[in-house]
């Protein structure tokens, strides 16, 4: 879930190739597997992300993810990870994928991180997340990968710290984010500093300082 207590600052983290290979894919839970997208699994998106928060309505997310995302089923069907129950449900998700623009070309990025509310709490969210982040040698060999992210999701930030991420001071990443109803290629600002303080108000001074240590 958002965090929406506190201010809401960017946040990019990057991960180099290297890292991406030392990434080790955690069994899950009993009941549990994981699986790609398929044709359909648009509504189980919608739903995962407006549970957490990112869009008002189901319709919303699913708009967006129509025209973001469904214009190219192939690469959903080697990208796009859920982790699903026993009645093959998607509750979790992370999206192994890629952004190109003009200002940056080709980005690979970890983008959309949600697992459902009431599957929280059970390691589904590093499971998902490491079971992306393993794709990336084989779909993008030698590319590092960016994400972004924002001081209301600072549990996610530690956790993509201890999977190798660390946060990037001025490199951006091309954000293809929902905006008046449909999909908007966003620079979001870098808020380096700011986010800093805003975190210091809710980690552990020792959590704060490993996860700027190595801030380049």
């Amino acid at each position: 879930m958002l965090i929406k207590s506190i201010p809401f600052k960017n946040v990019y983290m990057k991960i180099e190739a290297a890292d991406l290979k030392k990434i080790s894919v955690p069994a899950l839970p009993t009941g549990f597997r994981y699986r790609f997208f398929q044709p359909g699994d648009e509504q189980y998106w919608a739903q995962i992300e407006t549970a957490v928060g990112e869009f008002e309505t189901e319709a919303d997310a699913l708009r967006y993810f129509t025209q973001a995302y469904l214009i190219n089923v192939p690469a959903l069907q080697q990208r796009l990870v859920f982790v699903v129950n026993g009645e093959d449900q998607p509750v979790a998700t992370a999206n192994a994928y890629f952004i190109d623009t003009p200002q940056y070309g080709h980005q690979e990025a970890l983008q959309w991180v949600s697992v459902r509310p009431d599957y929280q709490k059970r390691g589904l969210g590093k499971a998902v997340v490491s079971k992306a982040l393993a794709l990336f040698p084989a779909l993008a060999p030698d590319s590092p990968v960016m994400l972004h992210t924002q001081t209301w999701s600072y549990p996610a930030i530690l956790l993509y710290h201890r999977l190798g991420f660390y946060i990037a001071k001025t490199e951006h990443l091309a954000s293809n984010s929902y905006r008046n109803g449909g999909v908007q290629f966003v620079d979001h600002p870098s808020d380096f500093e700011a986010a800093k303080a805003v975190l210091a108000q809710v980690l552990t001074l020792e959590q704060l300082t490993a996860l700027y240590a190595n801030a380049r």
